[in-house]
């Protein structure tokens, strides 16, 4: 009989984090676990005993949901408890934080009620090791990725005139896009264009800022990723912070070039897009004038492509995300 991975999950709105955990558990690992994925939420104490061999908590630690943690650990004892740090990085930390040390002191009180750490970028390891929150024996690095089949079937880009710009996720102020439609309005129409897909918070701000442009769009949320980044040329990613960035390895995967900002999980991408090829341009100055720069950059440059051993990124690093899970999960049941 296989083992009972129960996935805890309280909100449904992190595209990214779900479609990562519905791969995970559709993936050959299923063969070994069984991966039962539950929506709940965190907002008052349960005490609820869950049929589990382990449990994996994805929803973000505050001092709200700390009751709630404790009730579980309570009403599972015997059962190893692990947490995903999905939320936050050092970014987070300097943009959304006004209290650091209380913010600290919740990380360490979270973190101490779990058997183990899971983090997806190998820059949040450093991070967290240098805020000193989390005991380096619980620290397990697994990584993160999904199922990329229909993106590696895309084909090569095609670059058209003008460049056609894409940019994709929630429209929150983590992701950017303020100051990316700030960026595209010091650009002329005639060398570039930009789509960007998704809904969120910053919606209505969003489009204020859009309307006056003829050459930026927002296309509401998008179901079909993959058809979505075949019809443009490169994906801008400017986010503000990032634990990790899977937006940056769907659309390397499908063979386009993205425009990035070095910061937290992306920064990790980054560095391995930069031992292997052109196919990325960095964002040096996170601003709508460092922006434009990046944009400018690669309207100019002729032979910024996305190359075979790039495209080959995200496979591996789903492998890697696979067998990371096996072993954590191999080495906690008998």
């Amino acid at each position: 009989m296989r083992p009972t991975i129960v996935h805890l999950i309280d909100d449904t709105k992190l595209g990214g984090v779900n479609l990562a955990l519905q791969s995970l558990a559709a993936s050959k690992l299923n063969l070994s676990f069984y991966f039962k994925l539950i929506f709940c939420q965190f907002n008052r104490p349960q005490f609820k005993r869950y049929h589990a061999d382990v449990i994996v908590i994805h929803g973000s630690i505050s001092w709200q949901k700390l009751p709630a943690f404790i009730a579980l650990k309570l009403a599972n004892i015997g059962t190893p408890i692990f947490f995903q740090e999905h939320h936050y990085s050092r970014e987070f930390m300097h943009h959304c934080v006004q209290r650091p040390a209380r913010f600290r002191l919740m990380l360490k009180l979270g973190y101490a009620l779990m058997n183990k750490v899971l983090l997806v970028s190998k820059a949040q390891v450093d991070w967290l090791a240098e805020i000193d929150v989390l005991s380096p024996r619980k620290m397990v690095f697994v990584g993160q990725g999904k199922q990329l089949k229909d993106f590696v079937s895309l084909p090569k880009a095609t670059r058209h005139q003008p460049l056609k710009l894409l940019a994709y996720g929630r429209l929150s102020q983590q992701k950017g896009f303020d100051l990316l439609i700030k960026a595209m309005a010091n650009l002329p129409s005639d060398k570039v264009e930009l789509a960007i897909a998704g809904e969120g918070e910053q919606q209505d701000t969003l489009l204020s800022l859009a309307k006056p442009l003829k050459h930026v769009h927002l296309v509401g949320e998008v179901c079909d990723v993959p058809s979505f980044l075949a019809s443009g040329d490169v994906v801008v990613v400017p986010s503000r912070w990032e634990p990790f960035g899977l937006t940056c390895q769907e659309a390397i995967t499908a063979g386009r070039g993205v425009i990035v900002a070095n910061v937290d999980g992306l920064a990790d991408q980054v560095a391995d897009l930069q031992q292997r090829g052109d196919g990325y341009q960095v964002i040096n100055e996170l601003t709508a004038a460092g922006i434009e720069q990046a944009i400018w950059q690669v309207i100019e440059n002729k032979h910024f492509e996305v190359n075979t051993q790039q495209r080959l990124l995200g496979e591996q690093a789903w492998k890697a995300v696979l067998d990371n899970w096996q072993r954590l999960l191999d080495e906690t049941l008998p």
